[in-house]
């Protein structure tokens, strides 16, 4: 276990709580929180103008605003995996719990009601119990170890994580206290505030994704702005954890996000960053032996059109794809730009064809401009590459085709069949993606390639 050097655990010499004993991660303890309320008044000056309850709500309020700043009030960048990082991290959690303690023991709590005096009595034990000397190893190792990522970086995210999360539920408890004690109409909690747990056993509504920079980003000073691009769209995003020179970095969002199991996406730049995602419970595939759909595959940066009901078809690129085994869909995450829009992230699948029965979700290659006479191919009801002319433009979407069928049976003559394919369904040779995408070599982006 890696040890840190941190000031001994902070105990109030005096105070409003009562001699308690609680138990945490550390066992069972006994804090004993000063003298009685009534010794605590008889120092503390008299106010008589304001009511008990508006000073405690005030307090609150005071915490509250406290830890809407302290959190993001440093800027974590120039990192290190180091072991001196740790102890950086470690001490500004267990210095934001000691202060936060100070602060709740300040509050004048001899009129609080029982119920909300158990609230803080409780928030005052868990920030106690949740002040650790030592860097919690055992209790941030990664579920998955991912090649190429540094597992020290992602215990740093893991923590980082669990500690914003416990502040921000801290935070809403308070909140939930202060709006009580100021409606006086109001009996009861709106809804019942978040449960205050042990640090290490918070379960936060909060998601963090690791990541790895290409070399031409690694070293430039303007890293934020690709970074809140590529990523904005996916959530609200907490904060971004820069660990420069290195190219890797993590960001936290807010909100449990839903982010299909992928390990690239591509910057709006054209940037491969490479993406470790510890929600899954499996690394992503990285390559899947799939029959092909009846229409070719797209490779990251290549434009797709999406059908949404009621709306206009809309060209996008894809960002992201998520590789599954045969039955399962391939996911593919495309980006939407739309003028005076925000960027949009999508989760789709393959248009399979115009019966489809939700094209919501659904995108098709990218129709490319074909003149009579030209040589395509698309894929069969069986599967299979066959080779195509252009007769003309058919039906808005459709282009008129012929080809020779050869009949199974040797005696018989080759028959002509004319045939309407679906434009977006067409390609040729030169401009057919591999079926199976390599995601992490590098290659070519070229953002009109269809």
């Amino acid at each position: 276990m890696r040890t840190t050097h941190l000031a001994p655990r902070y105990h109030p010499p005096g105070g409003s709580y009562a001699k308690t004993t609680q138990k945490g991660h550390d066992g069972e303890k006994e804090l004993n929180y000063g003298q009685d309320a009534q010794a605590e008044g008889e120092t503390r000056p008299k106010i008589t103008k304001q009511p008990q309850g508006c000073l405690i709500a005030e307090g609150c309020g005071r915490i509250a605003e406290f830890l809407a700043q302290a959190p993001w009030n440093k800027k974590w960048e120039g990192l290190g995996a180091t072991q001196p990082e740790l102890e950086k991290h470690l001490h500004s959690h267990n210095s934001t719990c000691h202060r936060l303690t100070m602060m709740l023991e300040e509050l004048p709590t001899e009129a609080i009601p029982t119920v909300d005096s158990k609230i803080l009595q409780q928030i005052h034990r868990t920030l106690q119990n949740s002040m650790t000397p030592d860097w919690p190893e055992e209790w941030l190792q990664p579920e998955i170890f991912t090649p190429g990522f540094d597992a020290m970086i992602s215990e740093i995210a893991q923590f980082e994580t669990l500690r914003l999360g416990f502040l921000i539920t801290i935070k809403e408890t308070l909140l939930g206290v202060y709006d009580k004690l100021t409606n006086t109409h109001m009996t009861e909690m709106v809804k019942q505030p978040p449960q205050t747990a042990h640090l290490l056993d918070m379960k936060p509504a909060l998601t963090w994704v690791q990541f790895i920079l290409p070399e031409e980003l690694t070293h430039s000073p303007q890293q934020s702005t690709p970074l809140q691009e590529t990523f904005g769209p996916l959530g609200e995003i907490a904060e971004i954890f820069l660990f420069m020179p290195r190219p890797e970095d993590f960001i936290i969002f807010h909100g449990s996000l839903k982010i299909p199991n992928i390990d690239v996406i591509l910057s709006p730049q054209h940037n491969l960053i490479m993406i470790k995602n510890p929600n899954h419970s499996s690394l992503p595939i990285r390559s899947a032996a799939a029959p092909h759909y009846p229409t070719r595959r797209q490779a990251l940066g290549t434009l797709v059109t999406l059908s949404l009901r009621d709306r206009d078809r809309h060209e996008a690129t894809v960002v992201a794809i998520e590789q599954n085994y045969w039955l399962r869909e391939w996911v593919y995450m495309i980006r939407i730009e739309e003028i005076g829009k925000p960027p949009e992230l999508l989760m789709t699948i393959l248009d399979r064809g115009s019966n489809s029965q939700d094209i919501s979700t659904r995108i098709s290659p990218k129709a490319i401009m074909l003149t009579d006479g030209d040589v395509t191919l698309f894929f069969n009801e069986f599967e299979r590459p066959t080779q195509v002319t252009i007769i003309q433009k058919g039906s808005p979407g459709f282009y008129e085709t012929v080809r020779i069928v050869n009949p199974l049976q040797a005696k018989l003559s080759p028959r002509i069949k004319v045939q309407d394919i679906e434009s977006h369904r067409l390609f040729t040779v030169d401009m057919s993606p591999p079926d199976i995408a390599k995601p992490r070599e590098r290659y070519s982006l070229d953002r009109h390639s269809n």
